[in-house]
């Protein structure tokens, strides 16, 4: 079979790190190779892969942009993408891609035991090599052909939800999880009965990708109807945003603020601070950049939510101190909130829009080229 195999190589990680865009991706540590059919380990089953997103986690590790330090919790070379709509037995089903205990062979750790398997101990431990499904040397990601994948991480899709859509569900589940820990909390295995959720009385959206459009789909999907504003740079997002609900769009973050009534206040070497804002911001640009502006456009008391990667940044921390603000960082999601994020997707009507291209696997080159200039919105690849 085919598929794209990650392989590291430091001279060609360092050029892209310094070259950034204007590196050629077919220079990439990237390659279309000739694999081996995927072993079925016990208690997997083997997919055909319908699409493939390539998130901007993707991107990071292939242009240098990934924090050192996150290393040692993944294994390479290893076929890439965790994004994945497949079929098994001609039913289509999306893959939840984390490796945890219950996969590594392992008793469940205290994570794993109370149902945050995404913060699983043994990440990096056990039967397979460290990672999550397209991030691990062992068990090959989506994209490719073919894949194998642990039958309690297989979740059916309803029918009449289109590809488009559901090839999203594994970015929806982050947002879906990002939302519960910063406002709410929500069912679990641990605490069936449990779901509730204290909205901010409004919520800013930074960055206006995949995941910025998710959250704010997904705030309205799970009943936030306060006032809901988004910034987005290119006019097709921020048609997006307001089809998905935003109430107003700015394209930039300072002229957001200054539309809530924000005050300014210009300091020394030109640098700016601000009073009052919004009670919830939500930061999913993944810039160093919009994380900074997060920090100033929450009000006094409120709670930003990272669901960007800015990895290694310089960053001012005088506003979480001086303003009292709260930092709420989300990576993945549990089983419960994969398996909601499944049931939520009849819901999310429209979200298959931002799927703007689609590839085969022999133009990589293209597609890399594509999502990482944001030419579209959601890339994916369609083995």
């Amino acid at each position: 079979m085919r598929g794209l195999l990650f392989t590291p190589s430091v001279p060609r990680y360092v050029a892209a790190k310094l070259l950034g865009k204007r590196y050629p991706p077919r220079a990439l540590s990237l390659q279309l190779a000739t694999l081996p059919e995927p072993e079925r380990p016990p208690g997997f089953e083997r997919l055909k892969v319908r699409l493939a997103g390539i998130c901007g986690s993707d991107l990071a590790l292939l242009y240098g942009k990934q924090a050192p330090t996150l290393s040692g919790m993944f294994s390479f070379p290893a076929v890439l993408g965790h994004e994945i709509l497949a079929e098994l037995g001609g039913v289509r089903v999306a893959v939840n891609p984390v490796l945890a205990c219950l996969e590594r062979g392992l008793p469940d750790c205290p994570a794993c035991a109370r149902g945050d398997d995404h913060l699983c101990l043994n990440v990096a431990e056990g039967n397979f090599g460290p990672g999550m499904l397209g991030f691990c040397k062992d068990l090959g990601g989506g994209w490719a052909q073919r894949m194998v994948a642990h039958r309690e991480r297989i979740f059916p899709i309803a029918e009449g939800v289109p590809d488009e859509r559901a090839v999203l569900t594994e970015p929806a589940a982050v947002v879906l999880h990002g939302l519960r820990q910063a406002w709410g909390e929500g069912r679990s295995r641990a605490n069936p009965h449990t779901h509730r959720v204290g909205w901010p009385a409004q919520v800013l959206v930074i960055g206006a990708g995949t995941i910025g459009l998710l959250a704010v789909k997904m705030l309205r999907v799970l009943g936030f109807q306060g006032p809901l504003f988004a910034v987005a740079r290119h006019p097709r997002q921020a048609e997006l945003a307001r089809l998905f609900g935003a109430n107003q769009v700015f394209p930039s973050t300072q002229e957001a603020q200054q539309a809530a009534q924000a005050r300014r206040y210009r300091g020394i070497l030109g640098s700016l601070s601000w009073r009052g804002g919004f009670e919830g911001v939500v930061e999913a640009s993944g810039s160093p950049a919009g994380l900074q502006e997060a920090s100033w456009a929450v009000q006094e008391g409120g709670r930003v939510l990272l669901l960007g990667a800015p990895a290694t940044a310089f960053h001012d921390f005088s506003p979480y101190w001086f303003r009292e603000i709260g930092l709420i960082g989300s990576y993945a999601y549990s089983w419960d909130d994969f398996a909601q994020t499944v049931g939520l997707l009849p819901e999310m009507s429209g979200v298959e829009q931002m799927v703007t291209h689609q590839f085969a696997l022999e133009a990589w080159p293209e597609a890399i080229k594509t999502a990482v200039r944001r030419r579209g919105i959601k890339v994916v690849f369609k083995p």
